[in-house]
């Protein structure tokens, strides 16, 4: 699948921590963020000009106070906005977990040319393949050499650990970006038929032994102002 130049980029994010250096980044932040639906807590920033850019977040749950964060709100955020902005291409932007064993470092930005799930695992024939996903992905490898980035697997589970049947997998797949939302925003884009593709910047590396959380906490601004920096580097590549 390829791009054409000139697109309305739908930024989808989950916590709002990572979206503010993106709607920064691509000049967005005096324009007002709009709830996607009354039921649930997606919003969607939506910038002018000839070429719009959109961010939408999951936004904050009513019930625990927390970023709604994983696969179930990135299901509807997307879909959502997709409804409401019409875009040409959707980039799941954020945080992700790299691999040292892999060359992964801190701050590192990797941009998908696959994006399955790891922890969907359904050991039945046909099954086994639709819970691995392996969604259609954008082919933006020329952009992304041109700008440096980093080209590979993005993996999504909905746990922040990794258990080794997890990591099996993502061995498996040479995961470089271990995230809790690409996949299903590419299920939804597939089923919508919009291009994909995932932008993610490494906070924590998944295979050392310092645990995640803290990895995460300790790095989060410097991989968020990497990501959205690549995000304005990104769209303006795009046109």
């Amino acid at each position: 699948m390829t791009i054409a130049l000139g697109e309305r980029i739908l930024f989808v994010v989950a916590m709002e921590a990572e979206a503010q250096p993106i709607r920064a980044s691509l000049g967005l932040t005096g324009a007002e963020a709009t709830q996607l639906h009354p039921d649930f807590p997606a919003m969607i920033t939506i910038g002018d000009g000839p070429r719009p850019r959109a961010v939408a977040t999951n936004g904050t749950d009513s019930r625990f106070g927390v970023d709604a964060i994983a696969s179930q709100p990135a299901v509807v955020t997307t879909l959502t906005a997709i409804e409401v902005f019409e875009p040409t291409l959707v980039i799941s932007a954020g945080a992700a977990g790299g691999f040292d064993k892999r060359g992964g470092a801190i701050g590192e930005v990797v941009l998908s040319d696959r994006v399955v799930f790891h922890d969907r695992r359904v050991q039945i024939p046909g099954f086994d393949r639709y819970g691995r996903g392996d969604y259609p992905v954008a082919d933006l490898s020329a952009i992304a050499i041109d700008l440096g980035l980093t080209i590979g697997t993005a993996s999504t589970g909905n746990a922040l650990d990794a258990p080794q049947v997890d990591l099996d997998g993502m061995d498996e797949t040479q995961t470089l970006a271990k995230d809790m939302e690409a996949a299903a925003v590419a299920w939804v884009c597939e089923h919508k038929r919009v291009p994909f593709v995932a932008l993610k910047a490494i906070t924590d590396l998944v295979d050392v032994p310092e645990p995640t959380g803290e990895q995460f906490a300790r790095n989060l601004a410097v991989a968020t102002k990497n990501l959205a920096t690549t995000a304005a580097q990104l769209t303006a590549a795009l046109g």
